[in-house]
């Protein structure tokens, strides 16, 4: 939206106009809807800022408040339109990438992590199976199989942590 907003505001920066031809865009609800509402209350002879105002109130996206607060403060103290425009479209655009450039991260220390764990299980039985100090801990001593059940333990509440984790960073 604050794209469409920019380049309109190029053709006239007047904020009906640049509204009417959002709204005549192929852009989606619920934007839409809420920018055809606007309009229809400002030809109903509300004001501007107070249009502007419930707008903003009826999409709690952050990013959607933050283009109306910054339409609505400009529009209030005549200030130019195009220039804020095209830096909200900008600093979006930062956004945008830096939360691209974190689910990548995100996916990179998920693969680690994976890795990790896989590699627990064949290592602990490697090692089980070739060191006799191990051997013993685990299995002569009186508290072995205790501890065995308890590293099992950890190891598992790793395992469903990871998952709970990676379920809610991928929805």
């Amino acid at each position: 939206m604050t794209s469409m907003m920019a380049r309109w505001c190029q053709v006239r920066e007047d904020l009906m106009y640049i509204f009417d031809q959002v709204a005549n865009s192929d852009i989606e609800d619920p934007i839409r809807t809420l920018v055809l509402d606007f309009l229809s209350r400002v030809r109903g002879g509300m004001a501007p800022d107070r249009a502007l105002l419930l707008m903003q109130k009826s999409l709690p996206h952050e990013h959607f408040v933050d283009l109306i607060t910054a339409v609505r403060f400009n529009f209030k103290y005549r200030g130019k339109l195009g220039p804020l425009l095209e830096q909200m479209e900008l600093h979006f655009h930062r956004i945008e990438e830096e939360y691209t450039h974190r689910r990548l991260t995100n996916l990179r220390d998920c693969k680690l992590t994976f890795m990790i764990l896989a590699v627990v299980p064949p290592f602990f039985l490697i090692r089980l199976a070739t060191n006799p100090e191990a051997q013993q801990a685990f299995g002569a001593i009186s508290s072995g199989p205790l501890i065995f059940c308890l590293c099992l333990l950890l190891y598992l509440g790793a395992v469903a942590a990871f998952l709970f984790i990676w379920r809610h960073i991928n929805g």
